[in-house]
């Protein structure tokens, strides 16, 4: 599990859909319905950018429709079933289909084509060859297979597909003294296209201590490259302070080259005790951006370490709509994810789970985000709000302002963002003045 990435961008977002939603068809009625005022401030949540120039008889058909779903909710929860029904879906699924038709009216059509991935890269392929020299014959063809058959399931989206990967893989690993279990497991499920390089083991006195590769699956390194790849961890701390990563328990060098994932962390344990930072050396430059990368990392460890998020592990449970849950987690009652949630997605995360990639959310609500992929999810919003906290000298819109407020009113996350200024001006580090510059592809799969 990857945070932000997750196993794949689209699974995570499929299961997180999957989580708040299920299929069905419409029954839909029109007229005019009278709206509580909950319902009208959903309403206009809902329309975002859209409020000012939205049509009387649009807004009347979306209310009429929010008062469905919200009656519909209501008499659930009262069941305590969290569970939303197929008639509930039929209504969001209408619901966005028209907040889609009045942003393309408004904003024109979405033209964008993503580009395929190329289904024949694998580099986990070299950490199984790599194995092969420690492995006996009969548990690598088993951890092949496993592994095979796990990448197979999130390629096609399999929602059958339970196996909990992670132990049976260790089950298999931790037979074997010479490797390191955790180090391993992360290097085999790592998204294909991550070529991994090296892991370090990050010490009590926060020094980053080159792994070698025998003990985690990848190609060993002569001492040259092993120097030249640990001064990413220098690049890293000389924007974070040391003492933040006390939880880290590696720091991983690699990635998918320009342009991809910058950077990502993902907790070594099912309880997310301990965590990872991996970073891809071709994506740190002189633009002043890889700051913004390393303050949203941190932010997911801030926001979603043990204390502040319940993973589930094998039993992912429904909870009511007031509380903030995905695919692998939900947040606790006084968390900054829960109070973020309420503040900012509580009232459109319905309309985003219906289809979390669809391009004309962002367009209708793009005042409210202060990047393109902040809009992805709620928890990348909230990586990617605080980076902006950290780093920008104002907010553009009076949302963003909100959530700069919203960080601001936690005295820890004050005193993170005095420590990282503090080291960025002791370092001379160069922060770009814009988080996302409009001639750069930015944050475009960031993790």
């Amino acid at each position: 599990m990857k945070i932000g990435k997750g196993i794949s961008k689209v699974l995570i977002l499929a299961v997180v859909s999957v989580t708040l939603l299920t299929a069905a068809g419409a029954d839909l009625s029109r007229g005019k319905i009278t709206w509580s005022k909950e319902e009208e401030t959903t309403l206009t949540a809902l329309l975002g950018d859209l409020n000012a120039a939205v049509p009387t008889d649009v807004r009347d058909e979306l209310g009429n429709l929010v008062h469905k779903a919200d009656a519909l909710m209501k008499e659930r929860e009262l069941k305590e079933n969290y569970q939303m029904s197929n008639e509930e879906y039929s209504l969001w699924e209408s619901i966005t289909v028209l907040l889609d038709k009045e942003t393309i009216r408004q904003f024109g059509e979405d033209t964008y084509e993503e580009a395929e991935p190329d289904s024949n890269l694998d580099y986990g392929k070299e950490i199984m060859t790599h194995l092969k020299k420690t492995l006996s014959k009969q548990d690598w063809e088993k951890l092949n297979k496993l592994r095979d058959e796990y990448f197979i399931a999130l390629e096609n989206d399999d929602e059958e597909y339970d196996l909990d990967i992670d132990s049976e893989i260790r089950s298999i690993i931790g037979n074997y003294k010479e490797l390191d279990a955790d180090a391993t497991l992360l290097n085999l499920l790592d998204d294909k296209n991550q070529k991994n390089q090296a892991v370090f083991c990050i010490t009590s006195d926060f020094k980053a201590v080159y792994q070698a590769g025998a003990k985690n699956g990848l190609k060993s390194l002569s001492i040259k490259e092993q120097k030249q790849l640990e001064k990413n961890w220098k690049t890293v701390t000389d924007i974070i302070p040391k003492e933040l990563f006390a939880n880290f328990k590696y720091f991983k060098v690699g990635g998918d080259g320009e342009w991809g994932t910058y950077a990502y962390v993902i907790p070594v344990d099912e309880q997310g005790k301990n965590w990872c930072l991996t970073v891809d050396p071709e994506d740190i430059k002189n633009d002043g951006l890889f700051p913004y990368t390393v303050v949203h990392e941190l932010c997911h460890y801030l926001t979603l370490n043990e204390k502040q998020v319940t993973y589930y592990g094998d039993n992912q449970e429904y909870y009511p709509q007031r509380m903030y849950s995905d695919w692998e987690c939900v947040a606790r009652e006084e968390s900054y994810l829960q109070g973020y949630y309420q503040a900012f997605w509580k009232d459109i995360i319905n309309d985003w789970a219906t289809d979390p990639e669809n391009p004309y959310f962002y367009y209708r609500h793009q005042s409210e985000f202060v990047t393109g992929y902040a809009a992805t999810e709620c928890a990348e919003d909230l990586a990617e709000s605080f980076s902006a906290y950290v780093l920008l000298k104002s907010a553009d819109t009076p949302m963003l302002q909100a959530k700069f407020e919203f960080f601001d009113k936690y005295p820890e996350l004050r005193k993170v963002k005095e420590q990282i200024l503090k080291k960025i001006e002791e370092n001379d580090i160069y922060v770009n003045p814009e988080i996302e510059p409009e001639d750069e592809n930015i944050f475009k799969d960031a993790a």
